[in-house]
């Protein structure tokens, strides 16, 4: 995730751990703090199935909930977040308390508008038939590009979209960017891919269309006809844009334009009223991410009759807006998203759905009254600690390789001192003084919306607030921006199992420090790489450095294709590239830093954690003993039910509970159908490979179980990758 702001730039994102929403920041697991042997599978050999040792016993015991496509530590933690955030908003929305007009009360005034759906039943379509209204008004290309200049403003992004973000070429100001056309289905690959996979999913996405436009007045055979006509409409826009490997290019979307300049290339827009509808002062250039669509768009508009471009706006707006409108609608739209693409049974809870938007047209009204009610003062404290060390664990690691030159080296120096660290909260909040409470849950969610669109673009040319936090305090997830050269640990993630502040040290190394790991090392992968320590797109690698970095990252291409996850279904590891080095990266670099902390006590990497779990920052010195290597390997072969489990864990050294908790975090299960969607689409590995692949390129992974040639889990050396 990247810049919270209305849009974005859509490869040029902060590279993040999953695709996530929210939740608190303690779990509660009782007095038991570090691993949890309930979790584990003590049975299995470690040597032949590392993930099933970590993580059996949560896998026995955990069922994929009907309403999901899949389930893992994320999930669970949203869930406890949102049991405890309506658990707030119900009390606010009884106690009548907070002010009118705050922020806290038009979010818990949206919330009770979203939760009455016999009134959205009533009002059906009627919020948005105006919207409907602008777009049947259109009669020409002329008047499409007239309406496209404020269409944003009714969620509309349409055939050519504006929106602002750091500049690629200096990232301390925000630039405007022009960007491609709106695509209902997940990436460019759904309507030209050859996957088996898009040939199953392209109908039923044509007949859920028919289906929409059936609830504006078409009738069965009109609309079948606009909804097909539509989805080759969309192929067409979708064919001159960027392929997902190119998006791994920040150059090819760095294509500044002046006004005139676009007036040349792209007459049908009038560039200078564009930008004037939507508040942008002194704007006389704009960054367009998509030039060989732009080229090719004119051509396309031209050949393509005016009812089929409005019928694809028209979609647009239904696939914007149906979730929160009548529940027929929602129910069509989920058949596909939910269903189709992810294979999931049954919807989430109206409450939940609900309480996703709110999250988003007011992610700190509601991140205030959760930080206030759950985050712990001392997890922000402890965090900030530990991402000093992770820091100077990686610039260590960074003087020890020798396939970067001084040269390099000295500017690889420079990015990482700049690194900006967020974690927790803001120190300010956002505000919401322009949002109003209208007479329907659309509307005022989308005045919501649009107050803050407004704002954004209103900063187009001004300087950029590296303080601004960019994501909710409430999202259980971490965070890379490129642009920005920093990291994002909010309150949501800074919880068990990644992070609990009573736990010992070698859990929330393995598991946290994994994270922070993982997001330093986002700056330096292929694509973090590419912007300089003030986070502008600019070359800073010598050739020979450059070169022998991406022999490197094709060495784990390479490993990781040939990853099955299904029959005949493997990773796509260019896709995934940036994902996996930052995964390897974060192991290494998180394990330096708890041998470096272990020293600095006075203890070993080998010794056995005896007795009660101490905290990480200021903890008394843990008691330890060196433990026989095969006397714990026999230990952890021993099932459950022939020893203590409290007793058996304690009994893993420091190195082992390292690697245990570093599984756990990925710990998941998926639906075959979700999974399928991950892969085509998705740049993270799935989690049971997140949770050993990383280790088996560690080579203290190895030495910590006893794992050899001829064990399921044995890499062999020549084969195992470490960038940094």
């Amino acid at each position: 995730m990247v810049d919270r702001r209305w849009s974005l730039l859509g490869f040029l994102v902060a590279c993040s751990l999953l695709i996530s929403t929210v939740a608190p920041a303690v779990a509660d697991h009782g007095s038991l703090h570090g691993l949890n042997p309930a979790d584990m599978d003590l049975s299995v050999d470690p040597r032949e199935d590392f993930y099933r040792f970590a993580n059996g016993g949560w896998l026995d015991r955990t069922d994929i909930p009907a309403d999901m496509g899949s389930y893992g530590v994320f999930a669970e933690l949203n869930d406890q977040m949102q049991i405890d955030l309506l658990a707030l908003l119900r009390g606010l929305e009884e106690s009548d308390t907070l002010e009118e007009g705050s922020d806290q009360w038009k979010a818990v005034q949206l919330f009770a508008q979203g939760m009455d759906m016999d009134q959205r039943n009533e009002e059906r379509l009627s919020p948005i038939l105006p919207f409907i209204d602008d777009i049947d008004a259109i009669t020409s290309l002329e008047e499409l590009h007239a309406y496209q200049q404020g269409a944003i403003f009714e969620s509309v992004g349409g055939v050519l979209s504006i929106y602002v973000s750091p500049d690629l070429n200096d990232a301390s100001i925000y630039a405007p960017y022009l960007s491609g056309p709106f695509l209902a289905l997940p990436n460019r690959d759904y309507y030209l891919g050859d996957d088996p996979s898009f040939e199953e999913i392209r109908p039923l996405y044509v007949e859920t269309n028919a289906e929409l436009l059936g609830y504006l007045g078409y009738s069965p055979e009109e609309a079948t006809a606009a909804a097909q006509a539509s989805y080759d409409f969309e192929v067409f826009l979708a064919e001159p844009t960027l392929t997902r490997e190119e998006q791994q290019n920040f150059s090819l979307a760095n294509n500044p334009m002046s006004l005139a300049e676009l007036a040349e290339q792209y007459p049908m827009m009038n560039w200078d009223q564009f930008v004037d509808t939507l508040g942008m002062e002194d704007v006389d250039t704009l960054i367009v991410t998509e030039t060989r669509y732009l080229d090719a768009l004119a051509g396309i508009l031209d050949a393509t009759p005016i009812e089929v471009i409005k019928d694809y706006l028209k979609l647009e707006v239904l696939w914007t807006f149906g979730a929160r409108l009548d529940q027929d609608i929602y129910t069509t739209i989920f058949d596909f998203s939910g269903r189709v693409l992810s294979g999931v049974e049954e919807s989430r809870p109206l409450e939940e759905r609900v309480l996703a938007l709110l999250n988003q047209v007011y992610p700190d009204a509601v991140g205030q009254l959760y930080v206030a009610e759950h985050f712990p003062p001392e997890a922000k404290e402890q965090i900030e600690t530990l991402v000093d060390e992770l820091v100077i664990a990686f610039g260590d690691r960074l003087e020890q390789i020798d396939w970067m030159s001084e040269e390099t080296k000295e500017t690889a120096r420079e990015k990482l001192a700049n690194l900006g660290v967020q974690v927790g909260y803001p120190d300010v909040w956002q505000t919401y003084e322009e949002a109003e409470l209208e007479d329907s849950y659309v509307l005022s969610a989308l005045s919501a919306q649009n107050s803050e669109v407004r704002e954004s673009y209103a900063e187009a040319g001004g300087p950029v607030d590296k303080t601004e936090w960019t994501v909710p305090a409430q999202t259980v997830n971490a965070f890379y921006s490129p642009q920005r050269n920093a990291i994002v640990f909010p309150a949501g993630i800074l919880q068990a199992p990644f992070f609990d502040y009573q736990a010992d040290p070698a859990s929330n190394y393995g598991a946290i420090g994994f994270v922070i790991g993982h997001e330093i090392t986002h700056g330096f992968d292929l694509q973090g790489s590419q912007l300089d320590p003030d986070g502008n797109l600019n070359e800073w690698w010598t050739e020979g450095d450059r070169e022998r970095f991406q022999a490197l990252n094709d060495l784990v291409v390479a490993q990781y294709d040939a990853i099955e996850v299904l029959p005949d279904v493997f990773i796509n590891g260019q896709l995934t590239v940036t994902e996996n080095v930052a995964d390897l990266g974060g192991i290494q670099v998180a394990y330096d830093a708890l041998s470096n902390y272990l020293e600095g006590e006075g203890e070993s990497i080998d010794a056995v954690l005896i007795g009660p779990a101490e905290p990480v920052a200021g903890a008394t010195p843990i008691p330890a003993a060196t433990p026989d290597p095969g006397a714990v390997l026999e230990t952890l072969a021993t099932p459950l039910a022939e020893a203590s489990p409290v007793a058996t864990v304690q009994e893993f050294t420091q190195q082992q509970r390292f690697f245990i908790a570093a599984a756990t975090v990925w710990r998941n299960k998926t639906r075959e159908q979700s999974l399928m969607t991950q892969i085509l689409s998705g740049v993270h590995s799935p989690g049971p490979v997140r949770g050993t692949q990383p280790s088996r390129n560690h080579n203290a992974f190895f030495e910590a179980f006893e794992i050899e040639e001829g064990d399921e889990e044995f890499l062999p050396p020549a084969e195992r990758v470490v960038i940094w």
